[in-house]
């Protein structure tokens, strides 16, 4: 049977020794044989609708088992339902009748049996698996990567697995890692309106609702000139003075309209020592997730703490900045870096580093709560939920995950977390 103790049990003697590491045991979480109805007959991308609407339609990965279980993932983003449409025969072939609990499948797994002459620790040698090149000291043409891209693909796929696991097991899955935290701290991300006066009032009506930590977006780069950096440094100096010293505040450098981040190291610098007064909780990534030489130089003027990892896509990425002691907070976001098994893995490997902690990026809630949650608060201490974003991105579950005073509660569902409210739904299925 299927059960959290047979998970626990089944970790003893594995690679980390604990499940909370995200490593798995010598056997599944089933039985030895497991049963013939839980092996794995089908994978799915499906588009989600409100019966009736005109609107379109939300993106989903579904896994399905020969007993008719069903594993989902989703609101998939940006082009992962494209790429999961590409890759779904070879999934489908590598994954078909296999044990969903094994520990062998993971998102490293799933990526050396797609691509087995691109390894994916290629990243360790700072070397892009698909394209061969080298990543280091380069920037972005986009958000995302080709190679980027393949990995949200495997993320969703490992992602439906455990949401798989945990209705197979009738626990939810934070539940099956071991974890016991009911409820969450919380902090808002938030962006500002043009009028300064107008953001206060948003920030401190969230305030005194409870939401004490809060993230603003800084809208505007270099090409805005003296005009946008005095704006910036407005929105945080108007901020601190309305909110207070208990207030903790955090800033994201992205530039949204532009896709990326597009800052230099001397703008960087400038805004920095400007806002460093008001004494920031973090930095958000100022810089493309490969430019670590402009977050060294960064990290040398300030002594704002840092904070990246929203954009990479395995723990290889991440090290290099732990080694070189340049980030305090780590953002890796499980529907991004590989799913929940490679989010488990970069829990392992930050646990190693003194005072970093590992608070994911959060478009999506459930597997990032349920990670979080699987870990110690000194390591995860809270969670981001986006404003309105993160809301959106549940409307067609059975009921949204939205917090209250600042906490989050975990859901109490089997597996990720609330599933989708079917009777108001109509789907249909595509492959590309």
């Amino acid at each position: 049977m299927f059960t959290r103790r047979t998970f626990l049990s089944s970790t003893v003697g594995a690679a980390a020794s604990t499940v909370l590491g995200g490593t798995y045991g010598s056997r599944g979480v089933l039985a030895d044989e497991p049963r013939e109805d839980a092996r794995i007959k089908d994978i799915q991308v499906v588009s989600l609708r409100d019966k009736g609407s005109k609107g379109r339609g939300r993106s989903y990965l579904e896994i399905t088992t020969r007993g008719g279980t069903c594993g989902l993932s989703g609101e998939l983003f940006m082009d992962t339902p494209r790429k999961l449409g590409e890759l779904r025969p070879r999934l489908l072939k590598a994954l078909e009748g296999r044990d969903p609990s094994s520990r062998d499948i993971d998102s490293v797994w799933m990526w050396n049996t797609l691509y087995a002459d691109k390894p994916l620790d290629s990243y360790a040698n700072g070397i892009d698996p698909l394209t061969r090149d080298k990543i280091w000291g380069t920037r972005r043409k986009a958000r995302h990567t080709p190679t980027g891209t393949a990995m949200m693909a495997i993320s969703g796929v490992d992602n439906a697995l455990w949401d798989l696991r945990g209705k197979l097991a009738k626990l939810p899955v934070y539940r099956l890692l071991g974890g016991t935290r009911q409820s969450l701290s919380v902090y808002l991300s938030l962006t500002p309106s043009a009028d300064l006066k107008e953001t206060a009032r948003r920030a401190r009506s969230y305030f005194d609702q409870g939401f004490t930590a809060q993230k603003w977006f800084l809208r505007h780069g270099p090409p805005e000139g003296e005009e946008g950096f005095k704006f910036n440094v407005g929105v945080v100096e108007s901020l601190r003075t309305e909110l207070g010293p208990k207030a903790r505040l955090m800033f994201d450098f992205a530039v949204g309209q532009r896709g990326r981040c597009d800052w230099d190291v001397p703008y960087a610098v400038r805004v920095a020592k400007a806002i460093e007064p008001f004494a920031p909780h973090w930095l958000e990534e100022p810089f493309s997730p490969e430019e670590i030489e402009s977050y060294a130089k960064l990290h040398g003027e300030t002594g704002i703490s840092l904070a990246t990892g929203e954009h990479t896509y395995s723990r290889w990425n991440v090290k290099p900045f732990l080694d070189r002691k340049l980030i305090r907070f780590v953002q890796s976001d499980p529907e991004w870096c590989g799913g929940l098994s490679e989010w488990l893995q970069v829990a392992a490997l930050v646990r190693q580093y003194e005072g970093v902690c590992l608070i994911p990026h959060g478009h999506n809630v459930l597997a990032a709560a349920n990670g979080v949650a699987s870990q110690p608060e000194s390591l995860c201490p809270m969670i981001e939920y986006g404003i309105p974003f993160t809301k959106d991105r549940q409307a067609q579950q059975t009921r949204v995950l939205f917090p209250k005073a600042g906490r989050l509660e975990m859901p109490t569902e089997p597996g990720l977390g609330p599933g989708i409210a079917w009777d108001r739904i109509e789907h249909e299925i595509y492959h590309a």
